[in-house]
Order: structure tokens, then sequence, then C-alpha cells
């Protein structure tokens, strides 16, 4: 997360809606509902722009613009759009919330506000929602550049509107605002947020903001923060004049995750490369990439498993769906790993602490994959704020290791997962996961399972006497963690399946598989999801 603190110049004198015509914001109706209206306000695109499609800004006003004479609400940031059309020609909407309303739910005692979040929006929210989406449907709007910005109020009912809709805004500006920091997951990973604020503003309180801001950041999400020190509640006299935010916010583009749901590529570049050498051995990992390639494309990391005394990154089924993936647009790394327990065994008699040291090496190789692959993320066009770990037996195991303990894997300073798949493994302690670091996770797994529980059980169930008992945490119990923390996950469970859950999901549930990365990952949807295999 940028953090800024920004010093504004000294103004002289001082803009009104009058200083230059805005002319150009056309009034006009919007009818909703049982005879209810919505004024508002449109700013077109300069004639001479000739582009197919041009972007959108919903701007929301604060409480001092509220009414119905549909002017009251150009008051502030309608000079700013128009004074760069030339520039960044655009369709700008200024809806006016009536005298009596609000567009989020907010109360103010005592000078706090708090927040409500109810199935329906408030009404004028909702009407300015789909004034959006009819002006999208009969004006040449580009659906991928729809934007939002508001202040005070209308901050509030930014970030409500963003929670609302994630699918509709690019990118988000909201100014002295605040909302319900619980919500950020529903928006978090899917809209790019910038956030402004007075750190003396004695209207809304800039904790509001700096809330909001640290909840999005801790759910992976796109923030940056502003503060002005000097500036009071009019910090949107200062957003206007960021010579960076026009620039943002109209580079930002809604991109359209769907697209990785169906096979798109006929052709699989394949490539081997070492990523680590190793107390002299060299480990590699085989890249899928679909062709032709494209920049940002998100990877899958996947760890194979064999009780880390055996199997093969190659194998049919890891190379089958790594394929499947990458004709989809994803790409997969599917790495070797120090197999430590070779030899050696990995069940009852091999000591629970040497377990535990095998969990972190494994996390540890998994670590240096992510840096290989961060360090030339350029040269094989992936996106490196969207890696997901993937695992089968040991390899899950691996990776929720690695995903739960950064301090293991240690992929890089700041870095964290977009998410994690893991077939048949556990974790040591679930409460490592915590609300800071919890991550989108997909767990399969079979409830009869006699080697790695589906549950809280002793690892392979040896008894208590045995050197290698070790109590670790199946599917279930990390479900059960991650629902307690109000954090995203998909289980699927077979009631009565064994450890064969370790490849079931490549093989036959390739299908949700895509859909988790999709809607929970790339989308950043907020889902808590129990399935179970008939």
């Amino acid at each position: 997360m940028k953090y800024v603190l920004f010093f504004p110049l000294l103004v002289i004198g001082f803009t009104t809606l009058y200083a230059q015509d805005t002319v150009a914001y056309v009034p006009y109706p919007y009818h909703y509902g049982d005879g209810s209206t919505l004024p508002y306000r449109l700013l077109s695109p300069p004639e001479n722009a000739q582009r197919d499609t041009y972007p959108l800004v919903l701007f929301l006003h604060g409480a001092g613009e509220r009414g119905n004479d549909n002017v009251a609400q150009l008051v502030h940031g309608s000079q700013l759009f128009l004074d760069h059309q030339d520039e960044y020609p655009a369709y700008v909407l200024f809806p006016q919330c009536e005298r009596e309303s609000y567009w989020a739910d907010a109360n103010r005692d005592f000078g706090n506000f708090s927040f409500q979040f109810r199935t329906q929006p408030k009404p004028d929210l909702g009407a300015a929602l789909a004034l959006v989406d009819s002006l999208v449907e009969v004006l040449p709007i580009d659906p991928e550049r729809v934007y939002i910005m508001g202040l005070s109020m209308g901050g509030m009912g930014t970030f409500e509107a963003i929670a609302r809709r994630p699918e509709l805004f690019a990118a988000a500006v909201p100014i002295c605002g605040g909302s319900i920091p619980e919500l950020a997951p529903l928006y978090a990973g899917q809209v790019p947020v910038w956030i402004f604020h007075g750190a003396k503003d004695d209207i809304v309180q800039p904790q509001l903001s700096r809330d909001m801001a640290q909840a999005i950041y801790a759910h992976g999400g796109n923030v940056q923060y502003t503060e002005f020190p000097e500036a009071n509640h009019n910090s949107w006299d200062a957003t206007f004049a960021e010579p960076g935010l026009l620039p943002w916010l109209f580079s930002q583009r809604r991109s359209s995750n769907d697209r990785f749901r169906q096979p798109r590529f006929d052709s699989i570049l394949v490539s081997t490369h070492t990523y680590a050498r190793l107390a002299d051995e060299d480990y590699a990992l085989d890249l899928y990439r679909p062709f032709p390639e494209t920049a940002d494309r998100p990877v899958l990391l996947y760890v194979h498993g064999g009780g880390f005394s055996g199997g093969e990154r190659d194998n049919d089924v890891a190379r089958h769906f790594s394929e499947a993936l990458a004709a989809r647009g994803f790409i997969v790394a599917s790495m070797s790993y120090r197999l430590t327990a070779k030899g050696k065994g990995f069940s009852c008699e091999r000591p629970a602490a040497e377990k535990i040291e095998t969990f972190r090496l494994a996390s540890e190789d998994i670590g240096w994959a992510t840096r290989f692959l961060l360090d030339r993320y350029e040269a094989f066009g992936l996106d490196p704020k969207r890696i997901v770990l993937a695992g089968s037996s040991a390899g899950a195991e691996a990776v929720l290791h690695a995903a739960y303990r950064l301090d293991w894997s240690q992929p890089a300073p700041g870095f964290r997962y977009a998410g994690v798949i893991s077939m048949a493994g556990a974790l040591v302690d679930t409460s490592w996961i915590t609300t800071e670091n919890a991550i989108p996770t997909q767990l399969f797994h079979g409830v009869d399972d006699p080697l790695v529980p589906y549950a809280t059980a002793p690892h392979h169930y040896c008894d208590p006497e045995a050197p290698g008992y070790l109590i670790l945490h199946g599917g279930a119990s990390i479900a059960e963690r991650l629902h307690q923390l109000g954090a995203p996950y998909m289980l699927m469970t077979d009631p009565t399946g064994e450890h064969e859950w370790n490849d079931v999901p490549m093989r036959q549930h390739l299908t949700e598989i895509v859909d988790f990365l999709i809607d929970q990952v790339l989308n950043g949807d907020w889902e808590q999801v129990h399935l179970r295999v008939p």
C-alpha cells in the first residue's frame, strides 16, 4: 500500500461553480421505482474526440449539495473534468441525492460515524447505479472503464457502491469518506482504490479512511492512501490539484476474467528452467504458457505429491492439468523440490520434529521457485501479483505451509500469494492463519483419508507413543478456521473418499478449480462454500 503525505501549496482565491461555464453538463431526469426521479447532469466527450468508446465517471457529491435543483451537485469536481476534457474525453455523470437522503447508510453520533450495510442500498444510490447501467447500454461507453469518485457523503457512497457492484467499476476515488472495513474483501481484489483525506478534518474523522486503506491492503487489494497534513474537511481541493489523479484514474481498466473459463488456446509452450541449486543439486520447474503469449497472466505454481520421498512434477495427471489451465490462458509452473524423506519414510517411524522440518524445507523451495518467477515476470508474461499455489498430498502440505508461513517460504519482501489450492493436505497449526494473512483457499479432501486427516487428528493416525505422532489439521479444520475469521474458502468433500482426493480434483473437478481461480482469486468474490460430492 502506498502512503503519501502531501503538502499542498497555498492557493489564493477559489474556483466556484460559476468561474467557468458549466452548461456542458446537460440536465436530465432519471425516473425509477414508483414515480421517483433522480436529477442528474451529464458531460459528454467533445465532438472532436472521435473515439469508438469513452470512459464513464460517476461522481457522488457531498451532503451540502443535496436537493432537487439539478445544479448544486456541480459545485465540487465538475470543473476538474471540464479543464481536462481534451486530454481525457469521457462521459461524466453527476446525479443529485434528494435533500433528506444519503448515498450510504451512515449515522453520526457525537461526531463519530457508524455505518450499516443493508440488503438494499439507499434509493438514491440504487438509482444512480441503475442509471450507470442504462447509460452503458445506450451510449458509446467502454464497460471496462467505468469509474467512481465521491467526496464526504459521496466518499462514503463510493465505498458502498464498490462493495455492492465491484464488477461494475474499474477504479474508485473516495475523498474524506469512510465505510465498514469488514466489507473490504468484497472488492479488495477487484477494484483499485485511491483514498484521500485531510489530517485536520473535523467533520469526518481521517481514521475512517485510514482504517479502510488498511483493510483493503490486508485483503490483498490495490490501494493508495494520501493524507494532506494541513487540510480540513475540504480535502477535495487538494485532491483535485493532485497531478497524478486523472492519469491514474483513466489508466485503470476492469479486466474481463471470464475469458479464462473456457479453452481458447490451441498451442501451449512448455519449457524447463532451473530455479535453484540446493546442496549441489539443480531443481527445476516446467513452465506451461498459452500461445500466442500476452503479458500479465495469472500463475498457478503446482507442487506434486509423493510423501516427500518420490513423485514427479511431469506425471501424466499434472501434465494434463497444466495443459488444460494453460489452454484457458493461465500460466502453470510445475516444480520439483527437495525430497527430504527419500529412503527414510514419512509415516509413524519418522520423528515429528523431522516432519515439521520437511514441511519447512519444502516451503523454502517454493519460495525459491516463486522468487525465480518474480525475477522474470516480464520475460514470462506473468502477473507478479496473481501467483496461486496448488499442491497434491505432500505437495498440498507444502503449499499450505508456504502460504501461511511466509517466514518459511520467504518469497519476497511484502509479497503474498493470491490464493492456495490444497488437494488432501494439512497444516501443523491453524492458528497460523490470521485475519491479516488469510487468502482465498480451496480445499479438497476425502472424509475417510487414512493418511492425511480430513479434520484434526494424528498424521497417518499414529499412536501417541510413535516417534511420528504429530497432530495435523486437514481440509475441514482449515475451512473452520477460515470461517471463523470471515475469510473466503471453498471446501469440497467426499464422505467416502480416501487419499485418492490428492489428484481426483485435477482429473474430475477442473471446472470447480477454474471457477475458484476466477471468482475468488481474480474477481475477489467473497464466498464460504462447502460442497459435498454425492
